[in-house]
């Protein structure tokens, strides 16, 4: 961030130009005055008093005036400025006075280092130049050439008086526009600061800023554009994301952007800004609000329907337990008792959708979580007769929340061993299989021989209390779903010969 400018530095910085024009002008006098006194051989124009000290002085002023014009240029410092100044207001009242005093018309000249002098330095300084002037002059005029006359002492009178309102008048006006400038300033720094900010709140925003000129040339991009389009300033805009639609959808790199362009009146003709989001975390946005929405909803219900259930499932148990039913009615009391199972067990998928799903995304590697994830799956199912493998290289890693992938896999793992028995039976087999699809994303595919699901069936996999067993619950492969879009995933089913495949498509 930049600091105000001090009133010390900025008559430097403010001045500069004043201070190297000065420099130019003086180098530019002096030299036409040494070139008219070199080809006035006569002495009618300068010099006219004595050509000797005419023609030394202004070659005197020569020198001075370009080393001034170096210094000026290189190092431009006011102290230095009024030093010369002061020489040079001595070299043209000696050429004054060498070509005839008031009348040679150098008292203009003079008047021009005074008020640059008062426009560039403090007040004392300034009038001080002023004085000095006035001094000068009385003593060239007067006592040096012992020359008294009352109308030459009334000029010189005039003159320094004239001296002192320059340099208050100059003075004045330098204040003022000092006054301006540092507004000026303070406003600039205050517009850099607005300026800073807005690009860094820009910078920072979640979904993707492009401006671009009339042309398409990129002017402005943050992190995000960066990313997902490899883009550089002054770069052309690619041509999948030039449209006059104000709001379209592009596919670049396996992903769904929604491109808004917006037109601002304060820039300039044809210049506009393009808002990109990413679909994914929309949707995943979309579905925190929905399912949050739907918690409260469930849970409230799932509540409700718990209290009679348990009612229902004890008054049962006290029928079976009754010595005088029949076989048949006992059978009877056995059917309430399963379906009350499978209705509770729908609860608690039902409250298990009710808990928050925010996500606490960790780049996992997934071939040390594969490894530990199918020993413990073998042990929760180690009175059945099937086998898990996982095909896995050992540096893949992805993001996710860790507890949803161990949920997520459990659901789809418990759903593939479930058909596979049903198919193949003790000849069951889950295999998982791991493998990078590009640069951003990894499958992780669940396989099982168990036979697959219909086509007209498949469409409806995802669907909330679809199943396809008479003792699911139709939630599994829901709150699957849910927890990948929770997570910027997705997750497929793909039909394969004898069997099915799930697969989710992680970030990596």
């Amino acid at each position: 961030m930049q600091t105000p400018i001090s009133s010390s530095s900025s008559l430097v910085t403010q001045g500069s130009r004043l201070l190297r024009l000065h420099s130019f002008y003086s180098l530019f006098l002096a030299l036409m005055l040494l070139i008219v006194t070199a080809i006035d051989h006569n002495h009618v124009i300068v010099g006219s008093l004595n050509p000797e000290l005419m023609l030394g002085s202004s070659a005197l002023y020569v020198v001075l005036s370009a080393t001034f014009a170096v210094f000026a240029i290189r190092f431009p410092d006011p102290q230095t400025t009024t030093s010369y100044i002061f020489f040079e207001i001595a070299l043209l009242i000696t050429m004054m006075s060498a070509s005839g005093g008031f009348e040679s018309g150098f008292l203009s000249l003079i008047a021009i280092p005074i008020v640059i002098s008062n426009l560039l330095t403090p007040n004392i300084l300034g009038y001080g130049v002023a004085a000095w002037t006035t001094l000068a002059i009385l003593y060239s005029q007067f006592a040096l050439n012992a020359n008294f006359d009352a109308q030459e002492i009334a000029n010189a009178g005039i003159f320094g008086f004239l001296a002192f309102v320059l340099a208050w008048v100059a003075q004045s006006f330098s204040k003022r526009l000092k006054n301006s400038l540092s507004i000026n300033s303070r406003q600039a720094l205050h517009i850099r600061r607005l300026q800073k900010i807005s690009q860094q709140a820009l910078l920072d925003l979640p979904q993707g800023i492009i401006a671009c000129n009339r042309r398409h040339r990129v002017l402005l991009y943050n992190l995000p554009a960066k990313t997902w389009f490899n883009i550089a300033e002054g770069t052309q805009l690619p041509d999948f994301l030039i449209s006059d639609k104000k709001q379209l959808i592009v596919q670049h790199n396996s992903r769904s952007f929604i491109v808004t362009k917006v037109r601002l009146k304060n820039l300039k003709h044809g210049e506009y800004i393009l808002s990109i989001e990413d679909s994914a975390r929309i949707s995943a946005e979309a579905q925190q609000i929905k399912l949050a929405s739907l918690g409260r909803l469930t849970a409230s219900i799932a509540h409700e329907i718990r209290n009679p259930l348990s009612a229902l499932k004890q008054a049962s148990q006290l029928l079976e337990e009754t010595p005088y039913l029949e076989d048949s009615e006992r059978s009877l009391t056995k059917i309430i008792d399963t379906q009350g199972l499978r209705i509770n067990r729908i609860i608690e998928d039902i409250l298990q959708l009710s808990k928050p799903k925010k996500s606490n995304i960790t780049k996992i590697n997934l071939n040390t979580w594969l490894t530990e994830f199918c020993c413990q799956f073998e042990k929760h199912h180690a009175d059945q007769t099937f086998k898990i493998s996982y095909k896995c290289e050992p540096d893949v890693k992805a993001y996710f929340d860790m507890g949803h992938l161990q949920q997520v896999m459990h659901n789809l793992c418990a759903n593939a061993l479930r058909h596979a028995q049903r198919h193949s039976g003790e000849d069951a087999k889950i295999h998982i299989v791991v493998k990078e699809a590009s640069d951003e994303n990894v499958y992780l595919d669940v396989i099982d021989n168990g036979g697959g699901v219909d086509k007209s069936q498949q469409q409806h996999l995802f669907e909330p209390f679809y199943t396809l067993v008479h003792d699911g619950t139709g939630l599994g492969l829901y709150i699957c779903r849910e927890l990948c879009e929770a997570n910027l995933a997705n997750i497929e089913y793909h039909s394969i010969e004898n069997g099915s495949r799930f697969r989710l498509s992680l970030k990596k």
